[in-house]
């Protein structure tokens, strides 16, 4: 019984660890165009408070020099306008915008906003957002 009760106990925790591994995995939505990347990380990624890591990058892959960054995000056909927030430079040179109320799973529409010194940039994409 004992061994049997041990086997159960070790596939619990394994279960559960796998779980929250998967549950620490951002919600991850890559753009590109010929003059930029942006790479978004949604964390958790799902409906409800979310925080955005934005990690803008020249079409070449290095980090673009950027003075604002803006997200904005919609969801078609809800009838919500759309989210607008200014994200924050951190110290490791990738953009935040922390605490995104998102109360609709769902397709939504991304677009982020960026301006350099010598242009606007704007790139664009969906993605889905589970409830949980």
């Amino acid at each position: 019984m004992r061994g049997i009760g041990r086997s159960l106990l070790g596939v619990v925790l394994a279960t559960a660890a796998s779980v929250a591994v998967e549950a620490q995995t951002p919600l991850a939505v890559h753009i590109h165009s010929e003059k930029a990347m942006f790479q978004v990380l949604i964390s958790p990624g799902w409906v409800g408070s979310d925080d955005f890591v934005l990690q803008l990058m020249d079409g070449g892959g290095t980090l673009l020099p950027v003075k604002a960054a803006t997200l904005v995000l919609s969801k078609p056909g809800s009838g919500a306008g759309p989210l607008v927030r200014q994200a924050s430079l951190e110290s490791d040179g990738y953009w935040q915008v922390d605490s995104v109320p998102i109360l609709l799973p769902g397709r939504w529409h991304l677009r982020i906003e960026v301006e350099t010194l010598f242009r606007k940039i704007a790139l664009e994409d969906d993605f889905d957002l589970p409830e949980q």
